[in-house]
């Protein structure tokens, strides 16, 4: 039974959150086809931003129960009013599990409404993720009315890496509205396609024929935390921004527009744009990462793919134990470093002590200088085999969170500005190898 309380707090906030969503974001919500009393739908939708379930449920009239990544569940007070007033069904970050399955059910057989996003991650690049197949399966099961919803200028508005927001053009529509019965002549996989087609959004595709700009501050900071190989130079994470330049250790250096295109500032770029080959965007620059990435890591040997040193080292990281929409236990301060086949963990030694830092950069060097394949207990305080690990993502901009074969969930917050998706990218290419698959980034 759907509480009374989620329809009266939605009818009171809604006005509220159009209106902050059309100062702040330029944002505009088309209403969505009116739906029957107790009529039961499943709403998907692209996901660029967090604001994402707040500007979908303002062309509705009804509460929409989303699903949602289990973290929120771990802010203490925070979470508590948060259940208390939208009732959100928690998930660990894309993982549909019996429970959350479960509530979904009993809310679709109560007449109620779902959000759900599909790609169950924020998009890196803009371009929409991949969408898994089991959710054509999902939709034929619950045998309700399946709603696609559109988010268009969603990531120039808040790119996933930046600090401030930007403001343009934003829109969130109705684009596709099947029936039951329409869906019982379907098969999953069809299902599944239209899923795909209706929720594609390719930013900069669009942005090439709108030329809209998006005015904000400090456009192109943090972009390192998406963009971090060099296509000058070919080195990682030597790449940083400040204000709207993006430049490498190298003298690559480019500008971020209005328009969320680059434009070349130093001569190498300049010859790429004259020679057809600049990248002009994130999600071209994205690709052509993800592409050499292989070639870097095990043609080249450009990096350490024997385990001997690591791929990355990034200092100022906290471990952390999660239990499932619970509650977060910090287990160790410290560094991560990422070897070509474990995560490893050197936790800081005395806190206060100034030579905690000196102590840490030896540990460092010491866990680097282990036999390939192991890691010295005496030195690394946590290690995690490749092959252990079942999934790896990114949530928010710099959390890393990874799931092991036994079903626990740690994260890895930063305290310093560092790329958790190059430890996703990479890790991926590792367990592909360590499996013999075929190198790609297809569910990512």
């Amino acid at each position: 039974m759907i509480k009374r309380r989620y329809q009266v707090v939605y009818t009171l906030l809604r006005p509220v959150f159009r209106l902050f969503t059309r100062l702040s974001y330029h944002y505009t919500a088309l209403p969505a086809p009116k739906l029957r009393k107790g009529q039961a739908a499943m709403i998907l939708a692209n996901h660029n931003g967090a604001m994402d379930p707040f500007f979908m449920a303002l062309s509705f009239r009804r509460p929409i129960f989303f699903v949602a990544s289990d973290h929120i569940f771990r802010l203490g007070i925070v979470s508590a009013v948060i259940r208390f007033l939208v009732a959100p069904i928690p998930i660990v970050k894309s993982q549909l599990d019996l429970r959350a399955l479960r509530q979904i059910r009993e809310i679709i057989q109560s007449g109620g409404l779902i959000g759900l996003f599909p790609e169950g991650n924020r998009s890196f690049s803009g371009q929409t993720m991949h969408i898994p197949p089991s959710t054509g399966k999902l939709i034929k099961q619950l045998k309700c009315t399946l709603i696609l919803y559109r988010l268009d200028g969603g990531y120039l508005t808040t790119p996933r890496w930046a600090l401030y927001r930007r403001k343009g053009f934003m829109q969130g529509q109705v684009v596709r509205c099947i029936e039951p019965d329409e869906l019982a002549s379907l098969s999953a996989e069809e299902v599944y396609q239209l899923i795909c087609e209706a929720l594609q959004v390719d930013p900069f595709e669009q942005q090439r024929r709108l030329q809209i700009p998006y005015r904000g501050r400090r456009l192109a900071e943090t972009l390192e935390l998406t963009l971090f190989v060099c296509p000058r130079c070919h080195s990682l994470a030597t790449l940083s921004s400040a204000d709207d330049r993006f430049h490498c250790t190298c003298g690559l250096a480019v500008r971020y527009t209005e328009l969320g295109f680059f434009e070349p500032l130093d001569s190498w770029s300049v010859q790429q744009r004259s020679d057809g080959l600049f990248l002009d965007n994130i999600a071209v620059w994205d690709q052509w990462q993800r592409k050499i990435l292989p070639e870097l890591l095990f043609d080249n040997q450009a990096l350490d793919a024997t385990g001997h040193k690591p791929l990355f080292v990034d200092r100022g990281q906290k471990l952390v134990l999660t239990e499932r929409a619970a509650r977060s236990q910090v287990m160790a301060t410290g560094s991560l470093l990422l070897y070509a086949d474990r995560l490893a963990f050197i936790a800081d030694e005395g806190k206060a002590d100034p030579k905690a830092d000196h102590e840490n950069n030896e540990k460092i060097g010491q866990a680097d200088e282990g036999k390939a394949g192991q890691v010295n207990e005496d030195k690394a305080d946590y290690s995690f085999h490749v092959a252990s690990i079942s999934r790896i993502i990114v949530h928010g901009q710099l959390t890393l969170q990874f799931t092991t074969r036994d079903d626990v969930v740690w994260e890895i917050r930063s305290q310093t500005r560092r790329s958790a998706y190059k430890y996703v990218l990479v890790f991926h290419l590792l367990q592909q190898q360590l499996k013999g698959e075929p190198y790609g980034f297809l569910s990512i």
